[in-house]
């Protein structure tokens, strides 16, 4: 896989995990995106590692919904 392939693979997982953020949880898309953007998964998954490329798209985003509710808790 090259170098342009991997990166239109990450492209549509993040797409997808927005998605299902907005899907799940019913907020929107720009809301969706900036929750995962600031989330410490986002970094892991735009990392490539390889365990998170494997998680369900709803999966990840219930991951990064537990994650943005615990900062918010925590204010």
């Amino acid at each position: 896989m090259n170098e342009e392939s991997k990166i239109a693979l990450r492209a549509t997982k993040v797409a997808n995990i927005i998605i299902s953020l907005h899907e799940l949880y019913n907020v929107s898309i720009q809301e969706a995106t900036d929750i995962y953007y600031k989330s410490v998964t986002s970094d892991l998954v735009e990392e490539g590692v390889a365990d998170l490329q494997c998680r369900s798209n709803k999966y990840l985003a219930t991951l990064i919904w537990e994650e943005f509710q615990e900062k918010n808790n925590t204010k």
